[in-house]
């Protein structure tokens, strides 16, 4: 994938992180501190918020996944490790791809979690 793609992923997924949690908080102000529970979940029942969510929730895991990533290839390496120890050095592929594969993993059970949550 390209360097400037997945930069850019990562700032526009942020933008729209940013643009629902200010339209949260939106709603929750505009009832000047006395929004009732009835409120609340007719809001968040809603299908666009439901939907809203939902793509927020895969945006989040994109923007992790890139960020940790990123983290991987820069820190996880034979160069990097190998100023802890010689032994880890050598195994900086295998820890690498166990890091990588811990995090993949962890973010499709909050995905799977979080429609869960969402949808039913």
């Amino acid at each position: 994938m390209k360097g400037s793609l997945i930069w850019y992923a990562q700032r526009y997924s942020s933008i729209l992180i940013l643009i629902y949690v200010a339209y949260i908080f939106y709603f929750l102000f505009s009832f000047n501190g006395q929004i009732s529970y009835f409120d609340w979940t007719m809001f968040i029942l809603s299908f666009e918020m439901r939907a809203f969510t939902s793509l927020i929730s895969l945006l989040i895991i994109l923007h992790s996944f890139i960020g940790l990533w990123t983290v991987g290839t820069d820190y996880l390496t034979k160069r990097t490790l190998g100023f802890l120890n010689k032994s880890v050095a050598t195994n900086a592929n295998i820890i690498r791809n166990a890091y990588y594969f811990l995090f993949v993993v962890m973010g499709i059970l909050y995905l799977i979690a979080i429609l869960y949550i969402i949808w039913l």
